[in-house]
Order: structure tokens, then sequence, then C-alpha cells
């Protein structure tokens, strides 16, 4: 009982600093006059993330660095930025001014304009996203009604699964404005919750806290400790809301030795026998979630509930050719074609000789470079090209 009580009361002083916060950043904002998009997008961070910082949910930012980079893309004083962070939670610094160690946000970053093609980094911007028709009607057809069923998400490295995620996190709430002119956002309706879990972050292979950060997602009260029988606990008592939980690289969760077997068996059993089928799993892999589990000697019967597996192959032509044709300089249709033969349709693929051949038609470049230059950055993932395309 008096670990509740002091979570619930951490809880309400929470959600005492989230609404000043709140109202201080919006007044902050509105005076600076900058978009919301512009300002989430300005200090890389999601737009779902910013308008919870606005809305006065339990929600602000965890790293006294994020709120310092908002007070200086804001131009505030020293004493603005020193009431922001104190409605953020974070004590002051006796003697310290606060200035940023480098002056990257005083420069005019909204002039920097957004690559159209990627390579490297996970696609974000749902707009930016391309292809995968069959599979994300398999995906939104599963998730349309309850109970919520559980999904995995077969490929090789660099096949797209990191993107799809950020897809499916995104595309549901983001107004139509913001994207591709015909590109859908209404695959389901609105009011589900999504949570981002990415194994290759350190932190999400420790059980405290992994289970921590999904509970501040989901904006729940926190018990302390922040154990396993807790956290199933509060998600009994606290899950109304459609909840999706994309687990993204499982195979280094699965190699954590703190989420131990009992571990995965209380994640099979909230996806099975609690929250009246309102949480919904999906995860992705190099191959079928059940062969991984024996590999990692963790046979939880957790990776048993996952009853849809679809595997990500390469593009349709027509998708593949839908991501060429997004450049804002045409291509010749001999370079198109050769790109499509080359890439294989794989998206990856696409975005490194797409990113090649316009570099070359902003430079005035009228040789033969920018193909030899960009079969040399395919080099690390030509094994995608042995690959079944169908």
């Amino acid at each position: 009982m008096t670990n509740l009580l002091s979570a619930v009361k951490k809880t309400k002083i929470k959600t005492m600093h989230s609404q000043a916060f709140s109202v201080l950043l919006r007044t902050y904002l509105e005076r600076h006059g900058t978009s919301e998009i512009a300002f989430a997008e300005t200090l890389n961070i999601r737009r779902e993330t910013l308008a919870r910082w606005l809305s006065g949910e339990v929600s602000r930012p965890r790293q006294r660095e994020d709120v310092m980079r908002c007070a200086t893309y804001l131009n505030l004083n020293a004493e603005e930025r020193n009431t922001l962070l104190t409605a953020a939670g974070f004590p002051l610094e006796h003697g310290t001014s606060y200035r940023m160690a480098t002056p990257s946000l005083s420069l005019n970053l909204g002039a920097i304009q957004r690559s159209p093609f990627i390579i490297g980094p996970p696609i974000t911007e749902p707009r930016q996203f391309f292809g995968r028709d069959y599979v994300l009607k398999r995906i939104f057809d599963v998730w349309k009604c309850t109970p919520l069923q559980h999904i995995a998400i077969v490929g090789l490295k660099r096949s797209g699964k990191t993107s799809l995620l950020h897809y499916l996190r995104q595309i549901i709430d983001t107004p139509s404005e913001e994207l591709r002119a015909g590109q859908r956002n209404d695959w389901l309706v609105p009011g589900y919750q999504w949570i981002f879990v990415d194994f290759q972050d350190p932190r999400m292979c420790y059980q405290e806290s992994l289970l921590r950060h999904l509970l501040v997602e989901m904006n729940m009260p926190v018990p302390e400790p922040c154990d396993l029988v807790s956290f199933m606990e509060i998600i009994d008592q606290y899950l109304t809301t459609p909840t999706l939980i994309l687990l993204d690289e499982i195979s280094a969760g699965l190699a954590a030795t703190d989420l131990d077997e009992q571990f995965w068996w209380g994640l099979r059993s909230l996806g099975s026998n609690h929250t009246n089928g309102k949480l919904g799993f999906l995860l992705t892999a190099h191959q079928a979630p059940e062969e991984m589990a024996m590999d990692n000697n963790k046979p939880s019967p957790f990776f048993n509930i996952f009853g849809h597996v679809l595997s990500l192959g390469a593009l349709t032509e027509t998708e593949a050719l839908a991501l060429i044709h997004s450049s804002p300089l045409p291509f010749p249709e001999d370079d198109v074609a050769w790109i499509m033969a080359q890439s294989g349709l794989w998206p990856a693929l696409l975005q490194i000789l797409c990113h090649a051949r316009l570099t070359a038609l902003q430079e005035n470049q009228t040789n033969s470079a920018w193909q030899t230059e960009g079969l040399k950055r395919m080099t690390p993932y030509r094994y995608l090209l042995t690959q079944d395309i169908s």
C-alpha cells in the first residue's frame, strides 16, 4: 500500500509539472510565431511527442537537454529558460548559465531542406515511405477490431522493417496535407495508442527500464520498484485504450540476459489473457519468431501467439516507380530503367541509387560517374539481390 501511495503521489507531482510546462511551452511557441510542425522538425522530435507536451498530459521532456534545446530555439532569456526547466521538473544548477555548447540551433535550421532520399537511418516521415501496400493492408485488417492480434514482420537487414514501424505508428495521426497526394491515412479509426521499443537501445534490454518506458509512454503510474508483477497490475487496472506495442529487432531482446523466460511469459499472458484484447504486439525479426526463441534457448510461449507472420521482400514495380518519381528533379527514362534493374526493387538500394542520380543532376554532371558511385555505395547490401523478390 505504501508503494502504491508513493506512486500516486509521484504521478500527481508529475502531472502538475507537465501542466505547467505545457502552458509555458505553448506561450513561448506562440510568441515565437513558428508552427508546431516546424518546431518538431527542427528539434528532431516526433509530432506526437510535442503534442503531448503541449496538451498538459502526464508527459514532458525526459532529458534536460531537450528543454535547453527548446529554450534556445525559442530565444528565451535566462529567467524564462530557468522557469521552463523548473516547470519540466529539472532542478537548477547554481552558477550555470545553461548556454548550449554548440550554437547550432541559433542558425536558421528551418532553411535546411529535408533530403528526398534517405541513406542509412530509417525513414521516419510518412510522406517519404513508399510501397508495402499488401503488407500494410494485412496489418491494418488484423487491427481494425478487438481482440487485437499479434503480428511478426520477418525480413533481412535493410529490408525496411524499422521504417515500416515508424510508418505504422504515425500514419493514422498524420494530416492529409502532410502526406503525398493520394497517400492513405484512413487505415484505422483514430484513438489507438502506439508504443515503440527499439531493442538496439541498451536501456530496453533491462527489465526495469523497459517496463518503465512502456508505462511512461502509456501515461500510466510508474510503481517503485517497477517489476514485472507491478507492471502487469498497472496494465490490468489502467489500460482502456487499444494499444499496439511495436518491438523492433527482437533478437537483441532475446539475447538480453535480464529479459529472462519469466519476463516473456509475462508478456505472453498480457497478450493473451489480460486487457480484454486491447493490447497487441508486433515484432520484427530476421527469422520466424519461434526459430529465434529456440536458437536463444528461450522457448517462451510468447512467441506462439504470433499467428500472423509477414515477410518483407522487394517492392513491386509500381511502388518502386512511385519512389523514383518522387525526385524533385525528374530522371531520364533510361536512368529510371537502370535504377530499377540494378536495385532489384529493394527500397534501400533504390534510395541509394536515386540519391546518387539526384545529386549528379543538382551538380549538372553529365557523365556516368553517379552510377559508379551508386554501385559502390550498394556494395555492403548486395546480399539483398540474392533473395527472392516475389
